[in-house]
């Protein structure tokens, strides 16, 4: 979430700094621009690999700036945020049909180990949890195709200078209530299911209150010879 508000506020800050300066419209929106990429960069060369992701947005943001260099103009790099949302609800949709959503890799990413085994059995078997990670994965994909078009049309529209704070305020705004609606949704599947959509299973949290249980009530000497 820290990783995902800096990518939306201080770019803005960057590029309304930049005009208080002087800058035209193309170099403040180049230099707003240019830091998600650097951030990308530097967790490429971190983590030793290339996420696809990664490699999509940055050749997004380069393809970007080559054009409103040529010839296009600012409203080419403001388009440059609505085209990535567009993209992102499209693939995200496309993915809830697949054989694993988004949404299901995502909670995936938090655990490791058994919880991460728990989970995939959980999916194997419950069509409830398949269900419910398909849903939420459609309400993220939509959110992401309302902030595009959204962004689209102002990039159409307003006059340059007011794109990217409206811009930055409706992603905001939908990414709050996609939270919400998230948030709402993932504890009355709970209730309802008994299931956790993104959270430890049961299975395991019991697992780990066993093994602690029986480690605080075996006899001194076991536990000495167990340190030993």
């Amino acid at each position: 979430m820290l990783s995902l508000a800096g990518d939306i506020l201080l770019p803005l800050l960057v590029y309304y700094t930049a005009r208080a300066c002087g800058a035209d419209q193309v170099p403040a929106l180049l230099l707003s621009g240019a830091l998600p990429a650097l951030r990308l960069l530097a967790g490429t060369v971190r983590h030793r690999r290339v996420d696809g992701v990664d490699l999509f947005l940055t050749a997004l943001l380069v393809t970007a700036a080559l054009v409103s260099l040529i010839g296009g103009g600012p409203r080419v790099l403001l388009f440059k945020n609505a085209a990535l949302s567009l993209a992102v609800g499209a693939w995200a949709l496309a993915t809830a049909f697949t054989r694993r959503p988004l949404a299901f890799h995502l909670g995936q990413r938090l655990h490791r180990g058994d919880a991460a085994r728990a989970r995939d059995r959980i999916w194997q078997g419950s069509a409830a949890f398949r269900r419910g990670l398909r849903v939420l994965t459609l309400v993220w994909g939509a959110e992401q195709l309302l902030d595009g078009g959204v962004g689209a049309l102002a990039a159409a529209t307003l006059p340059p200078d007011t794109v990217p704070l409206l811009d930055r305020a409706v992603s905001l705004a939908l990414l709050a209530l996609a939270a919400v609606t998230t948030a709402g949704y993932a504890r009355r599947f709970r209730r309802r299911h008994t299931l956790p959509l993104f959270g430890t299973p049961a299975s395991v949290t019991a697992g780990r209150a066993s093994s602690v249980s029986r480690a605080s009530t075996s006899p001194p000497g076991n536990r000495a010879s167990t340190r030993g």
